[in-house]
């Protein structure tokens, strides 16, 4: 189990952050700058706190009150970066091996040959960083960092120079990999959908510090407020005011729109008066053949098709100044053509509305 509180301060810039995990994979998401990185490095022990307390497994590695900064190499912490920082003059048995050199030889050879077949590099072994792919220089770095039999691996934003599709596999095959991980990952990435799809749970950060800590479904479908809402993915949001709360539905009138909608209530108490924001992430907005609850009259702004989706920016009807548009993105084998400035009907469900705290 890994228990974080860490402070650095920098010219212009403040981390105070306090996070846990416990044999999960964490996912920490949030823009550039928020303090991500400088986070796990000190995790690390790569970057030294001014302030805090790291403890991995009920070892102390760090404790500013105490003295205590137990070096990188003794911290038991894999670590794999962004460009993969693989020894360009190192074959890639010899990066995997670097980190357990002081192994007898004949452990340290059953070890790499291990690691070579896990991660698909037995053919790889006698060449040189610049002679691979960027797929396969990940999997030497990944290869490298469980050598020393870390209790916890952090990985920084790993798959961000890879194409869709090699990420795509390379994600899968990391998860493959915690399932027979004894231990805690720790994931930085600015993707939403590979935060969702690798982690158990997520840390969102903004500014240096942490503003919702939780399972990924309560982040993802419960955002404490605007930001976690926005950093997450929600890119519609209104000012709604609660009129009525009834067996775990609430009328909610948006004065933007001079309209009402049902939404299902979920953990957040509210009250008559309340003043709240409303979201709804696009990709929940349906269209609709008539009229009905939390069913609006719209104008299509824009339709935007790729592949496998058409993304649309509508203007409601009772929106006159068009100053509070939503972004739906609708599957096209569910949707016939839309047309910019033709009119359609769409359907708000109320159980992907989304209620926050103003």
């Amino acid at each position: 189990m890994l228990k974080a509180i860490i402070k650095r301060s920098l010219p212009g810039f403040k981390l105070d952050v306090e996070l846990s995990t416990n044999r999960d994979l964490l996912v920490v998401l949030g823009p550039s700058g928020s303090g991500k990185t400088m986070t796990l490095q000190c995790i690390a022990g790569l970057c030294r706190p001014d302030e805090g307390y790291i403890e991995l497994n009920n070892r102390v590695l760090f404790d500013s009150a105490k003295g205590v900064n137990i070096p990188p190499g003794k911290r038991k912490v894999g670590f794999v970066f962004q460009n993969y920082a693989l020894f360009p003059h190192l074959s890639v048995v010899d990066n995997i091996a670097y980190g357990i050199r002081n192994l007898p030889t004949t452990e340290a050879t059953e070890k790499i040959k291990n690691l070579l077949a896990l991660l698909h590099l037995e053919q790889l072994g006698d060449r040189l960083p610049r002679q691979l792919s960027a797929g396969q220089q990940q999997r030497v770095a990944i290869a490298r960092a469980l050598a020393p039999e870390p209790e916890i691996i952090l990985l920084d934003e790993p798959f961000s120079a890879l194409d869709t599709q090699l990420r795509e596999r390379l994600e899968l095959e990391l998860l493959t990999l915690y399932d027979g991980f004894n231990g805690s990952m720790v994931l930085v990435t600015h993707d939403l959908t590979e935060g969702y799809r690798l982690g158990s749970r997520v840390a969102v950060f903004q500014s240096g510090n942490i503003i919702q800590h939780d399972s990924k479904e309560a982040i993802f479908g419960e955002p404490v407020n605007r930001t976690v809402a926005r950093l997450t993915g929600v890119r519609n949001q209104m000012d709604g005011v609660v009129k009525s709360a009834t067996n775990g539905n609430a009328e909610i009138y948006v004065p933007a729109w001079d309209a009402y909608l049902t939404v299902t209530v979920r953990r957040l108490p509210v009250i008559p008066g309340q003043r709240i924001v409303l979201g709804i992430r696009p990709e929940f907005i349906e269209l609709a053949q008539k009229a009905g609850e939390n069913v609006f009259s719209v104008t299509v702004l824009q339709a935007v098709e790729s592949i496998a989706v058409t993304s649309c920016r509508f203007r409601l009807r009772q929106d006159t100044q068009g100053r509070h548009p939503l972004s739906a993105t609708l599957a096209k084998s569910q949707i016939r053509d839309l047309r910019d400035g033709e009119e359609c009907l769409i359907y708000l469900p109320p159980k992907q509305l989304i209620i926050m705290n103003e």
